[in-house]
């Protein structure tokens, strides 16, 4: 429920948004391990059929468990930001995952 101590946020979107930068996070590094590695692109496919899918499947199934404990914290009222800060994380997640990938493939590969 939103109130006036988080600036109209409510639990759940303060939650997944953070939930969202760290999933962002997560999935520019699964690209880089599995363009370095073979042993763990092969496992991926193993596992599902397709590395893709795998992959995809790792990245919502941790956004969505993520929101959830970040949803339950601070005794079930959830993390806490202000919407400019919520913003600059959503922001900082997204903008650093999509840097790794680019450095990666600008510098690593």
């Amino acid at each position: 429920m939103a109130t006036p101590e988080n600036n109209g946020l409510t639990r759940h979107t303060a939650a997944f948004g953070l939930a969202l930068a760290v999933a962002s996070i997560v999935n520019s590094l699964l690209v880089v391990a599995k363009e370095k590695s073979p042993a763990v692109l092969a496992g991926m496919k193993n596992l599902t059929g397709h590395h893709w899918i795998t992959h995809s499947v790792i990245v919502i199934g941790l956004f969505l468990l993520l929101g959830a404990i970040f949803a339950r914290a601070n005794g079930g009222q959830g993390v806490r930001f202000t919407v400019t800060g919520l913003i600059r994380t959503v922001v900082g997640g997204v903008a650093a995952g999509a840097l790794i990938i680019l450095g990666f493939y600008l510098l690593g590969d």
